[in-house]
């Protein structure tokens, strides 16, 4: 009798501590809100068809390649992202350029959805999202073909 009042008891203080976390735990969507800053683009595989050693291919990506990739995108020449907690995105670039977009999150918070551009839908596969760094997957089909990865710091208001 005294063991199985022991296991209950036990699990019942797992129980608890497990909801417990899980409480604190902060949603994908909430962890998003603010401003990120772009700090890196980079190509996360590249097409194994190709010798990337011999022909002087490198994982960074420069401006210029920078620009070609984004062009048909929305936040071509954006640098900074702000989420809104009503699903708004405001996309800004150094040039002083804005767009305004919608945002959600999809699947089980690991899909990153733009929309509102011109009729398109992006798809963005969220690798890391912690409170201070964002990394974010696409795919592309130019040059290289690869998975591009772009890292984002969380700016912090002061």
């Amino acid at each position: 009798m005294r063991v199985g009042l022991l296991y209950l008891g036990i699990t019942v203080l797992l129980l608890t501590g497990v909801v417990s976390l899980m409480a604190y735990d902060i949603s994908p969507d909430n962890k998003l809100l603010g401003e990120w800053k772009e700090v890196s683009w980079e190509f996360e595989k590249l097409d194994e068809a190709v010798d990337h050693e011999f022909w002087g291919i490198s994982k960074s990506i420069t401006d210029q390649l920078k620009k070609e990739i984004s062009r048909e995108l929305a936040f071509h020449e954006a640098e900074v992202w702000k989420f809104y907690p009503d699903g708004k995105i405001s996309l800004e670039g150094s040039n002083g350029k804005r767009a305004s977009l919608f945002w959600r999150l999809k699947g089980r918070g690991h899909v990153l959805k733009l929309f509102g551009h011109a009729d398109s839908i992006e798809h963005y596969q969220i690798q890391k999202l912690t409170d201070d760094t964002m990394e974010i997957h696409f795919n592309t089909d130019l040059q290289a073909r690869g998975i591009i990865k772009m890292t984002f710091k969380k700016i912090r208001n002061q």
